[in-house]
């Protein structure tokens, strides 16, 4: 049998969705040490799977039925994970939903899922009442597990494959949002992504409705490992925490870590391999100051993640990776027809068996059959095959900026000012102009204390974008708005600045 044939035989068995990979573990070695809260709250498996069974049991009187939705607005937490795995053991499904959202936009996720209830930490459940206040709403005390009443419920058969596991909501960065329906044989394709053993400790402080904050929990129950759960992300609390608890491996955001002063101790912790972003310069530069392996993951909420980087050719491309066992790829042109090795197109992603990415859209059949048609998924993204097999990454499609009839991509743009040393983060933005069609707006995040001013980034802007791509406003910020997951959210940052304060070069040609 292949590689790839194993690979799909083992992520679609039944014994390896989470909710039957923690029975199974719980009752093999039910005082082995999995969760963990920084706070110092923590749970073996035996005692994960008894608070599985105990909120199993306890949603089942708040009237938790198979096929009913659950929405829930908890942070990364013991309880979170127990929810999450007893709903899916009930048959229903979770709809995790950010908290921040407010207004059209909290309505929108509220009404598209349809929930029956809301569980919710203590500080949402006014937020939620008053956008709904004929959703039942109960709220969960962080450490409830503890107070649940001793279970007597068992359950034959938890989950299979293609049930679904929980409805996340797209980030609505860029859009409106769309609730993507993911199976559980979709999750256990997270568990292989790199080499992970029983030893190893993640971390994670990513929020529960994204799949990068549910996807250790699988890595880790199928090797045996341990999550360690922070709430909220705080760079300056990030290698404490690591250390404190002895992680070895996690989704970090390097940008944020390498933004820190230098420390000589850096490189003194425990991480091993961890996933440090979509910037391979960025990932040595943190590879070589904390002393850790650096992967990449390509992926999206819809597809999980089909592509892995661990050795970028050179660190002057924007890498993604190569294809998994399990997955096939290819690059088409704006018709459909695949396009040669070397040549931009539209990356289209086709998995072995159809379990293996997003069920669907919820209650958007019309969307679903367009992103899935002919049975590849069309990504939106804008790749390079090489001859290799390495996929180099050129931009989203339509994330361009059309300026007197040149295409740039924002993205491409975004990656090169992010090179520079004193700033987090930048945001390339097109603005309406009658002469050229969209001029560029760049605004910089700069680091803590930084002396930068606009002049001296442009001048360093110089040397390193063509002139085309060279923008006509730029301004510099101490924060940019972020969605939880801590993408830069271009939604609306236009209107919040005023172009005529804004800092443009003296003289500037078109």
């Amino acid at each position: 049998m292949s590689a790839a044939s194993m690979f799909v035989s083992k992520v679609t068995d039944p014994a390896s969705v989470l909710p039957v990979h923690l029975r199974s573990r719980a009752l093999a070695e039910p005082d082995r040490p999995f969760l963990h809260e920084v706070t110092g709250a923590h749970a073996t498996y035996g005692a994960t799977w008894e608070g599985v069974r105990g909120w199993a049991e306890y949603l089942r009187t708040l009237g938790v039925v198979p096929g009913v939705r659950v929405a829930t607005l908890l942070p990364p937490s013991i309880d979170a994970a127990m929810i999450w795995i007893a709903l899916g053991c009930l048959g229903a499904v979770e709809v995790p939903v950010n908290p921040e959202l407010k207004g059209t936009f909290l309505e929108h996720v509220l009404d598209d899922a349809a929930p029956v209830l809301c569980l919710a930490r203590p500080e949402f459940v006014d937020h939620v009442r008053n956008t709904r206040p004929a959703l039942t709403v109960r709220a969960v005390e962080r450490g409830e597990w503890r107070n649940l009443a001793a279970a007597t419920i068992e359950f034959d058969s938890p989950t299979a494959p293609a049930d679904i596991a929980c409805v996340i909501y797209t980030s609505g960065s860029t859009g409106p949002a769309k609730g993507v329906m993911l199976d559980w044989a979709q999750f256990a394709t997270m568990a292989d992504r790199i080499p992970l053993g029983p030893n190893d400790i993640a971390y994670n402080c990513h929020p529960m409705f994204h799949v990068t904050g549910r996807s250790p929990l699988v890595a880790m129950c199928a090797t045996g490992g341990q999550v360690v759960f922070r709430e909220r992300f705080s760079a300056k609390a990030t290698l404490d925490d690591v250390r404190e608890f002895g992680c070895t491996t996690g989704t970090l955001l390097s940008a944020l870590l390498l933004a820190l002063p230098p420390r000589a101790d850096d490189a003194d912790n425990p991480l091993e391999a961890v996933f440090a972003g979509h910037n391979v310069a960025l990932a040595a530069e943190f590879a070589q100051r904390f002393g850790v392996r650096c992967y990449d993951l390509y992926g999206s909420t819809e597809v999980g993640f089909p592509l892995v980087l661990s050795d970028p050719p050179d660190l002057e491309h924007t890498w993604c990776g190569r294809v998994r066992d399990g997955y096939r790829a290819q690059v088409v042109d704006e018709n459909g027809r695949p396009v040669a090795d070397g040549v931009p197109g539209e990356l289209w992603i086709r998995p072995d068996d159809r379990r293996m990415i997003m069920v669907g859209y919820l209650n958007q059949p019309d969307a679903t059959a367009r992103a899935l048609a002919g049975g590849w998924y069309h990504t939106g993204d804008i790749v390079i095959r090489h001859p290799d097999g390495n996929f180099e990454f050129r931009h989203r499609a339509g994330d361009t900026i059309r300026r007197l009839g040149e295409n740039i991509s924002t993205t491409a743009v975004e990656a090169v000012i992010d090179e520079h040393p004193q700033l987090v983060a930048c945001a390339v933005i097109g603005v309406p102009d009658t002469v050229a069609g969209q001029e560029i707006l760049i605004a910089a995040e700069v680091i803590e204390n930084s002396i930068l001013d606009e002049p001296a980034l442009y001048d360093w802007m110089t040397s390193r974008l063509p002139k085309h791509a060279l923008p006509k406003y730029l301004t510099l910020t101490d924060t940019l708005p972020r969605t939880p997951t801590n993408k830069i959210l271009k939604t609306g940052l236009l209107d919040t600045i005023d172009l005529s304060n804004t800092w443009s070069p003296p003289v500037r040609s078109r």
